[in-house]
């Protein structure tokens, strides 16, 4: 395991693994963090065959603690190497876990290759189907190459369920509550019956088993997720208000989101809903909202290709290299047209075609550009809606998913 340059992360040094997992993970420090973060997922004690690929919906920081508390047998997650980035877990993860490292926005061909490799020697595979931490509360889309990949990889599938944790850490948030995550298996499909099924049947399956929109999960339980600051930095997902139409003037203070231009605000509760006089009473149908008005606006991109779709300043540009991200610039301005991204700085001066082989992923904090080979970074100085630019990428070549 290292660096994602190295390509294929195979398995290796199993015992190893399967010690440090159950000595130091089960009894000491999962034990520790499942309490510490209120993980109330339920125990699975039915039969299963092994290997298996297990499929979860990925909420927050913390729900593969969520599956090791329900599933106690060995396997490797397939999870971003974001996590190699953070210099104080990387030598922990290195000698604590085996997982499969993806990098955002690459191909994901040695994530597969490492996933048959791992099944050939009868170790389960734990995967995130949505490929990314849903945003909104609400799960998305299963990426189109995981049907494909179980069907592949010939082996059962489980598809486990969580609820509530979204709210005990959404991606957008610093801070966390006190929770809690609950979850359980939800189905095991036998190897044989998923040969019957197609790709596209395979996906279907997997999302309706982990589809939930947390809104409406909590408006019905009422659980309190009472969280310090709850609006905090909510304009890294929303960036238009409702109001007076108008982007980039949102800005989050404790518990308020408020807008500079017409001076709208809402604040949030316990629950992690808005006011009642609120023009959406939840962060995901404000969502949803912001991205059909971008779908209205996508014939006039079309007609204007120079018209500036959207722009962020005094942004840090990074590279990455190996595990880590080097900078390359500390003070530029992205823009985005119906045709290309630039990117300009005191030192920089970057062009990318949208009609050439380009990929937007939403990280946390910014945006992630993979193009040529090379996987960039920008991250804004202050809070910023960065994954409306991958938004837009999807809207301008008329993807489904515009997620």
């Amino acid at each position: 395991m290292g660096s994602r340059n190295k390509g294929v992360d195979y398995p290796k040094h199993t015992l190893w693994y399967r010690f440090t997992l159950w000595v130091l993970g089960y009894c000491l420090i999962i034990a520790i963090c499942i309490k510490r973060f209120n993980i109330r997922t339920e125990r699975y004690e039915g039969k299963i065959e092994r290997p298996y690929v297990l499929t979860y919906n990925h909420i927050c920081d913390y729900d593969f603690l969520g599956v090791l508390n329900s599933m106690r047998y060995y396997g490797r997650f397939i999870i971003s190497d974001a996590l190699l980035r953070k210099r104080s877990l990387r030598w922990l993860l290195k000698v604590g876990t085996n997982g499969i490292y993806r990098r955002k926005g690459e191909s994901a061909d040695d994530a597969i290759e490492a996933a048959k490799a791992t099944v050939a020697k009868g170790i389960n595979v734990n995967m995130a189907a949505e490929g990314e931490e849903c945003p909104n509360g609400v799960t998305a889309e299963i990426r189109k190459r995981t049907g494909q990949m179980i069907k592949d990889l010939d082996v059962d599938l489980i598809t486990f369920r969580m609820d509530g944790g979204y709210f005990l850490k959404p991606k957008w948030a610093d801070h966390r509550s006190g929770g809690p995550l609950t979850g359980k298996v939800i189905n095991i499909y036998k190897k044989e019956d998923l040969e019957k099924m197609t790709v596209e049947q395979i996906n279907d399956i997997i999302y309706k088993d982990l589809y939930v929109n947390h809104y409406e999960w909590n408006r019905e339980h009422r659980v309190v997720y009472d969280r310090e600051c709850r609006a905090e930095h909510m304009e890294r997902l929303v960036f238009r208000c409702p109001k007076c139409m108008k982007d980039g003037h949102l800005h989050s203070h404790v518990d308020v989101l408020s807008c500079d231009s017409c001076g709208y605000s809402v604040s949030v509760d316990e629950y992690g809903f808005f006011d009642k006089d609120a023009i959406f009473d939840n962060l995901y149908d404000w969502d949803m909202w912001q991205r059909s008005e971008l779908v209205k606006e996508s014939q006039t991109w079309e007609d204007d290709p120079d018209l500036v779709i959207a722009s962020d300043e005094h942004c840090i540009l990074k590279v990455m290299s190996g595990d880590n991200a080097v900078v390359l610039d500390d003070d530029v301005t992205i823009s985005m047209t119906h045709d290309e991204i630039t990117i300009k700085g005191g030192s920089t001066d970057m062009h990318f075609p949208l009609k050439d082989r380009i990929n937007i992923v939403a990280v946390r904090g910014g945006c992630g550009i993979t193009y040529d080979g090379k996987y960039y970074r920008v991250e804004p100085k202050t809070p910023s809606c960065m994954r409306r630019y991958r938004t837009i990428l999807r809207i301008i070549r008329k993807e489904k998913y515009l997620g």
